[in-house]
């Protein structure tokens, strides 16, 4: 094989074992036989030879090769490993579905099931939020949202998630009922929206303002807020056209008795508010008034906790399901300041490991005549109290390792903990380590890596992430007038805009133009009955990118447009899991999907390895089968039909190291037609001088 490539450096090789087979070779006339065979093949060998699954390699060059295999294993009950990230529950539509699936069919109060589609669709800094409330009666996820949500604003976006979470489950137990067959229950999940719930402000939160720093913001804040206690009315005075979508927002936002467009001779009251829309202003009018309303509806977001206890743990070494706690500093905050602080080093049981010493700098002689755990855990216990205890990275290596030391100790299953690194990740893209973000604001580190001064500047941290999820929440709030801005900035014509109104603009076009807002016929509707001079309706879609784009935006594509790839998988998944009832298929379904796995990087002994060449250096196996090799698969369709010379030099090492991951057994095979294509030649069998057999 390799004879037609340079020399690049002389190797001597030599077989030191011999096998029983042959190396073999078919020729298949498309790849739904050549699959057939290669499934016969491995279920005929692996029944005479009873090795495990994990034996048994099926290598090609193309993951969508491996994913019509993966179809034909799954079919026939027999698990297997693909690349990482490729196997079905890799898949986000797909893990979405299952996950719905799975939570539809199990009783109410299934904590897996629940807790599984909670971390899909709910952010992790909200769900950490979550369970370190105080527990409800009956303590499930459902009932601490619910807590949650009632004592939350109602307008913070995290209370909306949450309230839609609940609400989404309860719909999903209707749509069971409501549903006969598996395939229409998985047409209806993925009509609608699929995976995480969405904001598109919170996406873009880095790039907006907060409505509490836009010039004018607060101050038109807190007259509407005014108007609105006094019950008094607000008057726009008229600006082509741009005072009738600024109406829909305030009244979109709620909380306003009465709207007005003002004329001459118009009476107002002394509580009344005009709103001043200067000629030439109208966009940078429209975001003032929509930062004043979103300042307004963030009124009452607040810190998360008040009260809480920071902590930090030194330990023997970095590996939390073995090493050893040499220290323990924590630092207690109520109502907002530090009144307490706790501090010990702790006799471990074990050594301390060198790159432990040079991070924290103790060696085991610091720790002699230190308290153990044990002895030390009670006076923690008494001084954390009932407070919720924060860390960063808690979840990822001080929550278990606090958990694996203090098993069996009195308080530890009553403590309650919050991570901060989820909600750091949240807020910034940057990172996440607790030296950087204090960096970010300004927070001297102290001594980092001990404990003590780890938990103190955790504190300043925590409060200074705590007013950046406030700020969030602000340019976060008030989606659903969105339309209405996209609208008052469309009527408010193609001048000079800032950047803040354009990147608003951005984000509210689909809503302005989509088919769930009203906003437009709003605008035409009274732009007619009341005389409004403006754009007409025409122009106002023209500036939103036009007809064709709102229609794109309108139309409602099948599931099989939005995602081709995972409807097919799925496609013969259902198929394949068809019983008497809907429960048993959604099992079946359930069973067939957990044939299909991509964890870990070493061969699972029970199961069917489906692996790409690239994927396979380092590992060996006693059957392999490498399908494709044909010109357009193995070197690809470019390289074959432009002569690339160093792209075939490639192929012929990758199918050099394909085929040497065989011990005992090796089968080539290759399609004169694949996927309703032609395959092209056989270029590197025919070099080989490999004898190829027809089977179909």
């Amino acid at each position: 094989l390799l004879a037609s490539n340079p020399v690049l450096f002389e190797k001597q090789i030599t077989a030191k074992r011999e096998s029983e087979f042959p190396v073999t070779c078919f020729s298949f006339a498309e790849e739904d036989a050549e699959s057939a065979w290669v499934l016969d093949d491995l279920i005929a060998d692996h029944t005479v030879s009873g090795k495990g699954w994990g034996e048994y390699a099926v290598l090609y060059r193309q993951h969508r090769v491996g994913e019509f295999l993966e179809r034909q294993l799954i079919g026939n009950n027999i698990p297997c490993r693909l690349p990482k990230g490729r196997a079905l529950m890799d898949d986000p539509v797909i893990k979405y579905v299952i996950a719905s699936a799975r939570l539809m069919s199990l009783p109410d109060d299934d904590p897996i099931a629940l807790e599984a589609f909670a971390e899909l669709v709910l952010p992790r800094h909200l769900l950490e939020q979550v369970r370190a409330l105080p527990a409800p009666e009956p303590d499930t996820l459902l009932a601490r949202l619910r807590q949650f949500a009632t004592q939350q604003p109602k307008s913070h976006p995290d209370t909306k998630k949450a309230w839609r979470f609940i609400f989404h489950v309860e719909n999903l137990k209707a749509l069971f009922h409501s549903q006969d067959a598996l395939g229409g229950l998985v047409e209806e999940l993925l009509s609608q929206r699929v995976g995480g719930y969405r904001n598109p402000l919170e996406e873009r939160a880095e790039e907006l303002t907060d409505p509490a720093e836009y010039p004018g913001a607060v101050e038109l804040g807190r007259q509407l807020r005014q108007v609105m206690a006094r019950n008094a009315r607000v008057w726009l005075e008229p600006a082509g056209g741009l005072e009738v979508a600024l109406r829909g927002m305030l009244l979109g936002a709620g909380g306003m008795r009465s709207v007005a467009y003002l004329e001459p001779g118009d009476e107002l009251r002394d509580e009344d508010l005009v709103v001043r829309l200067s000629e030439g202003a109208g966009a940078d009018a429209a975001v003032r008034l929509f930062k004043a309303l979103q300042w307004n509806h963030a009124a009452d977001f607040g810190d998360m906790f008040e009260d809480f206890v920071t902590f930090d743990l030194e330990t023997t070494d970095r590996d939390p399901a073995v090493c050893d706690v040499v220290e323990l500093g924590a630092v207690k905050v109520v109502g907002g300041r530090i009144v307490d602080r706790f501090h010990s080093l702790v006799h471990p049981s074990r050594p301390i490991s060198t790159g432990a010493r040079q991070v924290h700098g103790y060696s085991d002689a610091d720790l002699t005549g230190q308290p153990s755990f044990a002895e030390l855990w009670p006076r923690f216990r008494a001084f954390v109290g009932n407070h919720v205890l924060v860390a960063h990275n808690a979840q990822g290596f001080d929550v278990p390792v606090l958990r694996r030391e203090a098993q069996g100790l009195p308080g530890l299953e009553t403590l309650v903990f919050f991570d901060t690194l989820p909600l750091a990740r949240s807020l910034y893209r940057e990172s996440a380590r607790l030296e950087d973000l204090a960096t970010r604001f300004g927070i001297a580190p102290g001594r980092s890596h001990h404990a003590l001064d780890d938990a103190e500047t955790l504190v300043r941290v925590f409060q200074s992430l705590s007013a950046a999820r406030v700020s969030r929440a602000r340019k976060s709030a008030l989606v659903n007038v969105l339309d209405f801005l996209g609208l008052a900035l469309a009527v408010s014509g193609p001048g000079e805009q800032s950047e803040e109104a354009r990147l608003l603009l951005e984000v509210a076009r689909p809503y302005t133009l989509g088919r769930f807002s009203d906003c437009l016929d709003f605008y035409q509707t009274e732009s007619l009955v009341s005389g409004r001079s403006g754009p007409d309706l025409t122009e106002v879609i023209r500036r939103l990118g036009g007809q064709e784009l709102m229609e794109r935006i309108r139309a409602q594509r099948a599931a099989a447009e939005r995602y081709p790839a995972a409807v097919a998988r799925l496609q013969s998944l259902v198929e394949a899991s068809q019983a008497p009832t809907l429960a048993e298929s959604i099992q079946r379904l359930l069973e067939r999907v957990a044939l299909s796995s991509s964890e870990g990087i070493e061969a699972d002994p029970n199961r069917v390895n489906l692996l790409t060449l690239h994927s396979t250096k380092g590992l060996e196996f006693s059957r392999v089968y490498i399908v494709g090799v044909e010109d357009y698969q193995i070197p690809g369709y470019y390289a074959t039909v432009d002569h690339r010379e160093d792209e075939i030099q490639e192929a012929r090492r990758l199918l050099y190291v394909g085929m040497t991951r065989a011990r005992d057994r090796l089968v080539l095979s290759h399609a004169a037609s694949r996927f309703g294509k032609p395959s092209g030649g056989t270029q590197l069998l025919d070099e080989i001088g490999l004898g190829t057999a027809t089977l179909a």
